[in-house]
């Protein structure tokens, strides 16, 4: 089944006195771009989430917003780096006597000289809470999902009905194509019979055979009918794929089109390029959808 590129997903929860909420939107895009935008203490979850909305999504730019409300009430860990403060002690003593400074070294100067004191949350607490965040990422993902299967739904059978009226006018165009030589040789002679009625003229059968063989030959779009109906057969086919489609759709209506263009400018029957235009402007309308499948 075909998915739209456009859609939105939509997740929040809360764990103890936090509470975050994930959201996904999804636009046309001709390739995978997935941008998260975090809290910077999140920042180390950019790639894992990136990933994890890649899994859910084949084509389109995809905007992932998370964001975290309140404060962790984990326990925060504190380390003090002994290397560091005994060297700045040395250095201290050394300076006091040096320089007969009065003023010495406090503890309360050491907690405030940078890289003393480190601290952090709990390890196994930061794990949970971007297990649980990652969570609410897949849940966002696949409610987006769920969107853009719903709107995909309505855009294969938007496409398929498209599809069955261009089958049907290469069908006539099919059953038309034949009668242009005989319909060409009665204009011709007609013609002709016209021209003898004013000028004393003698009617040829075999030069009229060879211009009416000559415009068969001109005007023959069979090649062109055996293409646009192969192509139709492989878009049709590709409809029914899970796989990312979009571009292949859209290289399918390219090559359609082009087969079409060349039989209504061949066919100099009046019919046939009325429904060669008819083909073309539902091929337009066909491109504009297919711009926003995934």
């Amino acid at each position: 089944m075909i998915r739209s590129m456009t859609g939105y997903g939509r997740k929040e929860d809360s764990r103890g006195s936090i509470r975050a909420t994930v959201e996904i939107r999804a636009v046309n895009h001709r390739f995978s771009e997935i941008v998260v935008r975090l809290p910077k203490a999140w920042n180390m979850l950019e790639d894992s989430i990136r990933k994890l909305v890649a899994q859910y999504v084949r084509r389109g730019r995809v905007d992932v917003t998370v964001s975290v409300e309140g404060k962790n009430s984990s326990t925060t860990v504190m380390d003090i780096d002994w290397d560091v403060a005994e060297q700045l002690v040395s250095i201290s003593r050394e300076m006091t006597q040096r320089f007969s400074l009065e003023t010495p070294l406090t503890v309360k100067d050491l907690l405030h000289f940078p890289g003393v004191i480190h601290t952090k949350e709990s390890e196994d607490n930061v794990e949970e809470l971007a297990d649980w965040l990652q969570d609410l990422v897949r849940g966002a993902a696949m409610d987006l999902v769920s969107m853009k299967e719903t709107e995909g739904k309505l855009l294969h059978a938007d496409l398929a009905s498209r599809l069955t009226a261009v089958n049907t006018w290469t069908r006539e165009i099919s059953q038309l194509a034949p009668l242009c030589r005989e319909d060409y040789k009665g204009r011709l002679e007609q013609r002709v019979s016209e021209w003898a009625g004013l000028t004393p003229i003698e009617l040829d059968p075999a030069r009229v055979a060879q211009e009416v063989a000559f415009f068969a030959d001109k005007s023959d779009i069979s090649e062109e009918l055996t293409r646009l109906d192969s192509h139709c057969q492989q878009f049709s086919i590709q409809l029914g794929k899970e796989e990312a489609i979009g571009r292949k759709l859209d290289f399918l209506l390219q090559e359609m089109n082009r087969e079409a263009n060349t039989i209504a400018s061949k066919a100099n029957h009046l019919r046939i390029q009325h429904l060669a235009v008819e083909i073309k402007t539902e091929l337009e309308k066909m491109r504009e959808q297919i711009q926003n499948v995934e």
